[in-house]
């Protein structure tokens, strides 16, 4: 229980109302579409409103899903492709045993081709940390809206990663989510874990089980900011952090939008790292405007 109770202090992960589900979406009345990434692994996406392209991707056990009424905002200006990365949501979980971060980065490069033009990105979480490599190795984005990469949050330990993979390979998902999201990121607490299992996220949650693997070897080998790349993000970026975040999060939120050499940095009074994408989508729209 301290671990958990750590665990939250550290990430600023899990606010007593749990505000994911003012978010979650559940089924809509979308087509899933597929691309096919690198590897074989196949990429799903959902396609909504017209206009310049905005591909959107999530953190750790985010799917399309949890993104729709931020889809829903953007595509009454934008075409948008919600995504799911791999291990999420319709996308296949591709290969573990080869998973790099450069593998998401040809998932997103998929996706882009499919497109035919450079469409803006909003990434969330370890989803902005994909975003920042795809464009130091060149991918074509117009810009690059992140909410809170999570650079310089505690670092998830080689046993932790252990416990993961081992109730992942046992098929023990619900142990597997409560571990990664109690242990790992701290957004369930011994508080919030009876709520959390009555969410109806949970379902999905129990179902991208595997996918916290990803993300956590996210956390073990991106964790700290990657300043030999920075220069090379020239692609126009909006940084968005919220003041109730973990400060090691907001400074390093803070700190990027000083290396970085075309970005910006807005900070929400009201906002953590689960925050009202009602509030930050208008603030996407605004910025991914041509």
């Amino acid at each position: 229980m301290a671990e958990a109770a750590q665990a939250a202090a550290d990430h600023g992960l899990a606010p007593e109302d749990l505000r994911l589900e003012n978010d979650y979406a559940g089924p809509r009345d979308l087509r899933v579409e597929t691309v096919v990434s690198a590897d074989g692994t196949r990429i799903a996406f959902e396609k909504s409103g017209s206009g310049p392209p905005v591909v959107v991707i999530g953190g750790g056990l985010n799917d399309k899903a949890m993104f729709a009424p931020f889809a829903h905002i953007l595509s009454g200006h934008f075409t948008v492709y919600n995504t799911d990365r791999r291990g999420h949501g319709d996308s296949d979980y591709g290969d573990p045993e080869t998973y790099t971060i450069e593998r998401e980065v040809e998932d997103l490069a998929a996706v882009i081709d499919h497109i035919g033009e450079p469409p803006a990105l909003f990434a969330n979480c370890t989803g902005g940390m994909v975003a920042i490599h795809a464009a130091a190795m060149g991918l074509p984005l117009a810009k690059l809206g992140l909410y809170e990469p999570p650079y310089d949050a505690p670092r998830a330990t080689d046993e932790q990663l252990a416990i993961l993979k081992r109730l992942v390979a046992e098929g023990r998902r619900e142990e597997a989510v409560i571990h990664f999201g109690m242990s790992i990121v701290g957004f369930i607490t011994e508080e919030t874990l009876e709520k959390v299992r009555h969410h109806p996220a949970w379902q999905a949650f129990l179902s991208m089980a595997p996918s916290a693997v990803y993300d956590t070897i996210i956390s073990r080998q991106q964790n700290a900011i990657p300043f030999e790349l920075l220069p090379r993000v020239t692609t126009p970026t909006l940084l968005v952090s919220g003041r109730k975040s973990v400060p090691a999060i907001q400074e390093a939120c803070v700190t990027l939008s000083e290396e970085l050499p075309d970005a910006r940095l807005i900070r929400l009074p009201d906002e953590g790292h689960l925050y009202d994408q009602k509030k930050v989508a208008p603030l996407m729209v605004e910025f991914f405007r041509p």
